[in-house]
């Protein structure tokens, strides 16, 4: 697939069914997938979960066709029960011969109850354990799975781990959603506005679609006003701005990964907004001895039904035959599977790759970024007015991941650094980092910095990204240091090849665009420019790398 093969769209958190699929047939749903044949044979049969204070939840189970003991693995969703859950998460489990329970969240489809995004997950996922129990066809062995919001179930539930669950598969998932919402200080203003109008329920007087210029409004309040009042927590998401606001202890349940014990395959992509949440959950676990797994591809967050289904279904169902079937085996597969772009090849290894050295790089007049630099600056504008465009990018829309940024690139709020050509193929694995000398002239701004791979020919698609709100000082005039770690990479950069970094003021609609002005971020409105001075001599950017395999 090309870099920049993804068709633009709005952002959204859902997995949307491609035209071509028909739901009615699974086996030609797989095999439009490119998964390999397997039974879909089952019985289904609706039921209704009582909660603790209550009200019902809808589910579906799913029966395999065996009068064998055999494990459950439960399924929580608010995005209905319908494709691609009903048939990648439950109809090939269920023909593989387990038992599959795909639960509607509260509040959702047709499930009873308020909706209250992330933190009513852990009471209704343990009361849904609860009820299992009292099943004839529950035989104690129980299997977790889902992906985004899915797999944020599953971590709620784990917080307090029901002595049931054995093994758990979490697919481009988060533990922390403040984190994920406020991970550079700055608000990710249209993922959330669009996963909100998602899952919100239709309510007198408001538009079932959100506006064009959604995002564009002013102030971010304005969006809480257009979703409704089935919507009510993105008034309050944009009201909380400060991740040490107790408002966002109970939407992180990140202590699941140190109470979790078993085994636990996670699956993530290089250009999945969760990414960084993959790749710690699995540090966490492994360090402490938990059996898991890694798988990172190519991926942005909706490829998991898309270019990856292959890969979740093949491995998860190897996963929980491994960990919940009679005769149980260790780990069989590598705790590492990495793609690694440019190179265009899989590796399997024993953990995540470490870099066997650090390439320091710095500015030049005239943009070159060389290993001596000089002392000169440069200067650019940041406009709030005129935002620098999000292009590309980790994001959750499918409209993210490798673009050409040849656009971007060349506006005036953007400043680019760039390589000669390599002479040689070099691979960089892990975090790079950027120091960044400035000095500026609003104490109010944001700085983001982008990695891109240039080709010969000039086209120049990203592969690594940092964004941060900056912290207020008395004198913004005053020179500083801003640290910045961009996401993880395994990427090849071969002979010929270029490496380009950017700078500029923001990445929007990605991220709610810095006022310049010190307003809150919901109730603001009035907008101020901020130049920034970039200094040579104190900027340097340093490459995690080692020698191609």
């Amino acid at each position: 697939m090309p870099e920049d093969a993804h068709s633009p769209e709005d952002a959204h958190f859902d997995f949307a069914p491609d035209a071509a699929l028909d739901l009615a047939d699974p086996q030609k749903v797989l095999a439009l997938l490119g998964i390999s044949p397997r039974s879909t044979d089952c019985l289904v049969t609706t039921v209704r979960v009582p909660m603790r204070d209550g009200i019902e939840l809808a589910a579906e189970h799913y029966a395999p066709h065996t009068d064998e003991p055999s494990p459950t693995i439960l399924v929580r969703s608010p995005y209905g029960r319908g494709f691609p859950f009903d048939v990648l998460l439950a109809k090939v489990f269920a023909g593989a011969g387990y038992h599959v329970l795909l639960q509607s969240c509260r509040g959702t489809a047709d499930s009873d109850g308020q909706l209250r995004p992330m933190v009513q997950e852990a009471a209704d996922g343990h009361d849904t354990v609860g009820w299992l129990r009292e099943q004839p066809w529950f035989d104690g062995r129980l299997g977790l799975i889902g992906m985004s919001y899915l797999a944020y179930c599953v971590y709620a539930l784990l917080q307090d781990p029901p002595p049931e669950a054995k093994a758990a598969v979490i697919v481009v998932g988060p533990y922390d959603f403040g984190s994920a919402f406020y991970r550079t200080g700055a608000f990710t203003v249209q993922e959330s506005q669009s996963w909100s109008n998602l899952v919100r329920r239709p309510s007198p007087g408001v538009a079932d679609e959100l506006p064009a210029d959604a995002t564009q409004r002013l102030p971010l309040l304005a969006g809480a006003e257009l979703l409704g009042p089935t919507a009510p927590w993105y008034g309050e998401w944009v009201g909380h701005p400060g991740l040490t606001d107790p408002y966002w202890r109970p939407y992180d349940h990140r202590v699941a990964l140190e109470r979790f014990t078993g085994a636990t395959l996670l699956i993530g992509g290089s250009y999945d907004v969760f990414l960084p949440q993959s790749i710690e959950a699995f540090e966490v676990l492994r360090a402490r001895g938990v059996p898991a797994a890694l798988t990172l591809g190519p991926w942005v967050h909706t490829d998991v039904v898309a270019a990856a289904a292959g890969t979740m279904v093949d491995e998860a169902q190897a996963w929980f035959d491994d960990h919940l079937r009679d005769g149980a085996t260790a780990l069989t597969r590598p705790a590492v599977r990495l793609h690694v772009a440019g190179a265009e090849e899989w590796r399997e290894l024993a953990g995540l790759p470490v870099a066997s050295g650090h390439q320091e790089l710095r500015l030049c007049e005239g943009g070159s970024l060389t290993a001596d630099g000089d002392t000169g600056s440069s200067t650019f504008t940041y406009d709030p007015a005129d935002p620098t465009p999000t292009v590309g990018g980790r994001r959750v829309s499918p409209d993210g991941g490798p673009r050409d940024n040849t656009a971007r690139e060349q506006r005036r709020d953007v400043l680019t650094f760039t390589t000669a050509a390599f002479g040689r193929p070099v691979e960089i694995h892990g975090s790079p980092t950027l120091s960044v000398g400035l000095t500026s002239d609003n104490p109010h701004a944001d700085l983001h910095a982008r990695l891109c791979v240039v080709d010969a020919d000039g086209t120049s698609v990203n592969f690594s990204d940092a964004m941060l709100r900056l912290p207020s000082v008395d004198n913004p005039a005053t020179p500083r240091i801003i640290e910045l770690t961009l996401d993880f990479c395994a990427r090849r950069i071969a002979a010929g090849q270029r490496i380009r970094l950017q700078l500029s003021g923001g990445s929007f609609p990605e991220y709610n665009r810095n006022l310049g002005t010190g307003e809150p971020p919901a109730t603001g409105t009035a907008m101020a420019t901020t130049t920034h001075v970039i200094d040579h001599a104190t900027t340097t950017l340093s490459l995690p790398t080692g020698e191609p395999v």
